[in-house]
This record gives C-alpha cells, sequence and structure tokens, in this order.
C-alpha cells in the first residue's frame, strides 16, 4: 500500500518519538516536528487516515497514537535511513572483540557480551555447524585397558575430545597407526562428509577391509558421534528489564526462560533466512508467543566467505534501528574478519 508523502511524515514522527518516549504520540507533538507546517486539526486528519488504514493504533480514547505492528514493518521497510556508525563507535567494537583469546568458544560468547552492552539490549550469537569446519588433526590415547581418549582438532584451532569405552585390546603403537591412517584419508575435508564416509564405509569395511581399518573406523565413528547441535551465546538478557515493555514480570519470565533454552533458540533462529542482508524479525509477524513483544536484528557471519553463523540483537519492538542494525552489520563483518585469520 502506498502512503502519500503527509502520511509518510506523520508515521515518521509518530515511530521517531514512539521509539524515543515509550508513549502515545499526540497530534501537537507531530504538528511541532511536522515538516508539512500543517494545523494540529489537519495532522489529527491524518494520523486517522493512517489508523483506518491500520499503520496506527490509539490504546485508549484520549491518548495518543502508536504504530502498528504493520506501520512499524512499513516504516521499516520503505522509510528508515540507516546513517553509518560513528568512528568511535567502529573503534570500540573493533577494540572490544579484539581482546580475547584464540579458542573459537571464547571469540563467540565475548562477541556476544560486547554486543549486548553496547547496544543495551540481549544479544545471541549463533556459532557455526561443526559439520561444515574441516577435520585437520585426530590423535588417540590410551587411558587404561578399554577406555582411550580421542583428541579431534577442527578448522579454526576447535578441540573435541571424547572418552570411547572399546571392547577390544588396543595398544599405544596401533592408535597411532589408527590416528595416521585417518589423517591420510580425512584430513582437510568437512566434518560432515568426514562422518557419511566412515558411515558408509563401515558397512562395507566387513567383507573389503583388514582389521586395522576397521578399527579405525570404529574409533572415528565414536569421535564423531557427539552432539553436533550448534551452539549459541546468549549475553544481556538482563538489559531488557530497563525496558519499559517489560515491566510486566509474567512476560520477562517468558522471555528469560526462553533465553535459557537452546533448542528454542536454535528452532527460531533457523527460521530467519540465509540471505546477506540485515533481517529484522519482528515476534508477532512470526506468532512468536515467546516473544510476541521482542524484535531481532541479524546478520550472519562468514568462514571463507560462506555464511556460517548469526549475529542477533533482540529487543523490544520499539527499539532504535537505525543505531542498532548499524552495530549488528559491522560487529559481523569484525567477526568474520578475526574468523578468517584462525580458519
Amino acid at each position: 500500500m502506498e502512503l502519500s508523502p503527509r502520511e509518510i511524515d506523520v508515521l515518521t514522527i509518530v515511530v521517531d518519538e514512539y521509539i524515543a518516549t515509550a508513549k502515545p504520540v499526540g497530534s501537537r507533538i507531530v504538528a511541532k516536528k511536522s515538516r508539512s507546517k500543517l494545523s494540529p486539526a489537519s495532522i489529527r486528519n491524518t494520523m486517522a487516515d493512517l489508523a483506518d488504514k491500520e499503520f496506527l493504533d490509539q490504546p485508549h480514547t484520549s491518548a495518543g497514537r502508536v504504530p502498528t505492528i504493520k506501520g512499524l514493518r512499513y516504516f521499516l521497510d520503505t522509510i528508515l535511513q540507516i546513517p553509518p556508525l560513528s568512528g568511535h563507535e567502529m573503534d570500540a567494537i573493533s577494540d572490544n572483540l579484539g581482546h580475547v583469546g584464540s579458542d573459537p568458544s571464547d571469540i563467540f560468547r565475548n562477541t556476544s557480551r560486547v554486543l549486548s552492552s553496547i547496544s543495551r539490549q540481549a544479544c545471541l550469537v549463533l556459532g557455526p555447524s561443526q559439520g561444515h569446519v574441516q577435520w585437520k588433526h585426530i590423535d588417540f590415547v590410551l587411558l587404561t585397558p578399554g577406555k582411550i581418549m580421542s583428541i579431534l582438532v577442527l578448522q579454526g584451532g576447535i578441540v573435541r575430545n571424547k572418552i570411547i569405552d572399546v571392547d577390544m585390546e588396543i595398544t599405544s603403537d596401533e592408535l597411532v597407526k589408527y590416528a595416521n591412517y585417518l589423517n591420510s584419508h580425512f584430513q582437510g575435508q568437512p566434518l560432515g562428509t568426514v562422518r557419511e564416509k566412515i558411515r558408509a564405509q563401515m558397512r562395507a569395511a566387513k567383507q573389503v577391509f583388514d582389521a586395522l581399518y576397521q578399527r579405525a573406523l570404529i574409533l572415528a565413528n565414536k569421535t564423531c558421534a557427539t552432539d553436533t547441535q550448534r551452539e549459541i551465546f546468549v549475553e544481556g538478557a538482563s538489559n531488557l528489564l530497563a525496558q519499559p515493555e517489560f515491566s510486566d514480570i509474567e512476560a520477562m519470565r517468558d522471555i528469560f526462560k526462553l533465553l535459557e533454552e537452546r533448542s528454542r533458540l536454535l528452532e527460531l533462529v533457523d527460521t530467519i533466512s540465509d540471505e546477506d542482508d540485515s533481517r529484522i524479525v519482528i515476534g508477532q509477524e512470526k506468532s512468536w508467543e515467546d516473544l510476541e513483544y521482542c524484535c531481532l536484528v541479524s546478520s550472519p557471519y562468514t568462514i571463507s566467505d560462506q555464511t556460517a553463523g548469526m549475529i542477533s540483537v533482540i529487543g523490544p519492538v520499539r527499539m532504535n534501528y537505525a543505531k542498532i542494525i548499524p552495530m549488528v552489520d559491522f560487529t559481523a563483518q569484525v567477526l568474520s574478519q578475526m574468523l578468517q585469520s584462525r580458519f
């Protein structure tokens, strides 16, 4: 639906004022800020037209207007202008993201912490799928008879350790042979591909391959059989308490519960598309009862020029999008650059 220039002017003022104050916006305030220089009566007529088109709502008879979800979406898609971050803001993000070690989990956790602090909202970072991360090296250590530790090193310095129980006699020398065999066959391949090859080859190994190969595949399969669900790092949930929308204790309890449920969060994040641009998802548009009054502003980060995960800021529908969107985008760019040097 197309809006007239006057309607766009009024809608923009209402949205901006509502974002700034969290209060309904009256016609007098709009008249003072409008470029059209119309009287409050004319402004009221325009606001009534926008209400008829379901772009504005009036919470109470004597109150001003607030944007509806439809009005907010129109504003975000067609009106909002996003200014660049200042040099100070970019330096603050870059400097704080750089103060962390080389462990990928620490990098993602710190990214979530930094962005939540700067945006004053909650933040989540979706870790990369390990199925796309390359196998670098595997070692086996004999702990006790029947008990082995596998040490799998993946691209980017990700290390996965696992204690494996075995019902066969294995010596330390044999474990070295198994590791060498597996590394020679799978080094540099994505873990997901390795996992599929191992399972396929195990089905044929009994008839085709010798005992060394069979045992190596068994150990590799047990190593790769660990939980492959992606990690998700959430920080800054307490920032939401400062927002007037979340003064309702029951509403906050639902949000905090959601932020603690990794599987539910992953399910929500998976509904966001894989386009390269920033994504703005309003909870009510997705029928997310847990996040009915929230919005997610997200941007992907990359590893080796491939989308690997997502950074999202979670805040009230009434958040400062002109500030939050470039923050999320720039943070994703800096994280991608950091990961490029590690992967």
